[in-house]
C-alpha cells in the first residue's frame, strides 16, 4: 500500500509539472471604437466572437460611438480592428 501511495504522489506531482498544451492561446486586451453606421458592424462581430467563445467584452463605454474593452486572442481582436478603422 505504502509504494502504491508514493507511485500516487508521484504521478500527481508530474501532471503538476507539465506545461500547458498549445491549446491554449495567449490572450490580449485592447480597447476598439465602434463606428457610427447602424448596426454597427464592429458590435454585431464583438457579438458573435463573444458568443463563439474568442472574445469577452470586459467593458463597453457608452460614448457614441461605442468604446469596447475586449480581452480575447490577437486574432480574434485583430479582425474586430480591422472593421473599426475607417474606409
Amino acid at each position: 500500500m505504502k509504494t502504491f501511495g508514493i507511485l500516487v504522489f508521484c504521478l500527481a506531482t508530474l501532471c503538476a509539472c507539465t506545461p500547458p498544451t498549445g491549446s491554449e492561446q495567449a490572450t490580449t486586451r485592447a480597447t476598439v471604437t465602434g463606428t457610427t453606421t447602424q448596426p454597427d458592424p464592429v458590435e454585431t462581430q464583438i457579438r458573435a466572437l463573444e458568443k463563439a467563445g474568442k472574445l469577452k467584452v470586459l467593458a463597453v463605454r457608452e460614448s457614441f460611438p461605442l468604446q469596447f474593452e475586449l480581452e480575447g486572442s490577437a486574432q480574434a481582436i485583430a479582425e474586430v480592428q480591422a472593421l473599426a478603422q475607417p474606409r
